[in-house]
């Protein structure tokens, strides 16, 4: 986001000559195989057929060219790649940060004992561990990181006891409840102990810990009930036969006697290869973004997002706990607030003003007579 901060002319050209993630990337292996089979079908029809075989080989092309209308990719690819952006787009909002826990945490479950430390600290952690327990069941980069239940408790998020109590349920379902559920549970005993200090001030915590439980909810039912297979099956099968129709279809004609002429024989097909790399890579966003939880270049990084997640949450609830600075009067105490700015820095700033507060009135407008509706 850095590169294109500001708008230049250049900004967007700089971003074309990025490898990873990159367009060129995700194309690059199907185009290098259509620009093979074209090369052999132009070779074939300009070397290798006689001039009656030519005859119907350009009737072939005419007769597919004038057709290709008949496969909407526009249609198809439009509508496919909305659903998959607005899928994408909902999985990042709901994905899990634990700032908010933190913070309510940090703000309710109150003193320095500690007792109270292990209380904050340990409804962290069991928020995390349910991230965990969720994210190596959709994610194979988790997955790798904790292959087995034992991994996750030598890393430290599950304790030698927690991981006997959580294998004494034995059942053929996921069991990520059970730490919410210990989490929910140490917000009622340390209500009962005044570490928390009313009823309201536990609803607000348990609420924190239901919205993060929600969401991982939502994220596992997305990952359980996927798009139907149907329609990202049409779109591959639309756009792959497109280009392959398009071998053909596009050949130049250079045969004197054909209906149709090519006007300038190029050999290199650069119109088709623009609309190759165009309509691919629009297929391939798609793809990309079908499951974010994969292993492509701009998946989630779910591994970064549960370090984050355990590292900010403990922080904010131990290290950073009722911290505030002293209480004094600001810098602008008993002065007209007057913004700075480094000396480097344009200062050239828009006000936040109304389009039509600066409209001039018309002549004779000085003296305004006010009248109701119904007088009109």
């Amino acid at each position: 986001h850095f590169e294109v901060s500001t708008s230049r002319p250049w900004t967007l050209f700089k971003l074309l000559l990025k490898w990873r993630g990159s367009i060129w990337k995700s194309v690059i292996m199907e185009l290098s195989v259509w620009l093979v089979l074209f090369a052999i079908m132009s070779a074939v029809y300009r070397g290798a057929l006689n001039p009656r075989q030519q005859r119907i080989f350009e009737r072939l092309v005419e007769y597919l060219d004038a057709r290709l209308d008949y496969i909407p990719l526009n249609f198809m690819l439009g509508f496919f790649v909305t659903i998959i952006v607005t899928r994408w787009t909902y999985l990042y909002q709901i994905i899990g940060f634990i700032d908010n826990i933190g913070l309510t945490v940090a703000e309710y479950v109150r003193g320095r004992s500690e007792e109270s430390r292990i209380y904050r600290r340990t409804i962290i952690r069991y928020c995390e561990l349910a991230q965990v327990l969720v994210f190596r069941d959709i994610s194979m980069r988790t997955r790798r990181r904790f292959p087995t239940i034992d991994s996750v408790v030598a890393a430290g998020f599950m304790t030698a006891h927690e991981h006997d109590r959580f294998m004494e349920i034995n059942y053929p379902y996921s069991k990520y409840w059970m730490p919410f559920q210990w989490a929910l549970a140490l917000t009622y005993d340390a209500r009962k102990k005044g570490i928390i200090e009313s009823d309201f001030f536990q609803v607000l915590v348990t609420q924190e810990i239901k919205k993060f439980r929600s969401g991982l909810a939502w994220i596992c039912n997305y990952d359980w009930v996927p798009i139907p297979i149907m329609y990202p099956q049409l779109v591959c099968l639309a756009v792959h036969t497109y280009f392959l129709v398009c071998v053909l279809s596009r050949q130049y004609i250079v045969s004197k006697h054909a209906a149709i002429m090519t006007e300038i024989d190029l050999y290199f097909p650069i119109m088709s290869v623009l609309q190759f790399v165009f309509y691919m890579g629009w297929m391939k966003v798609a793809e990309a973004m079908l499951n974010p939880f994969g292993e492509d270049d701009d998946d989630f990084e779910t591994n970064a997002l549960i370090d984050r997640n355990i590292t900010m949450g403990l922080t904010i609830v131990d290290q950073g706990y009722n911290r505030p600075p002293d209480l004094d009067r600001d810098p602008f105490w008993g002065e007209e607030e007057d913004p700075v700015y480094s000396e480097k820095t344009d200062n050239g700033t828009k006000e936040t003003e109304g389009a039509a507060s600066h409209s001039k009135r018309s002549e004779g407008t000085n003296h305004i007579r006010m009248v109701s509706k119904l007088e009109n």
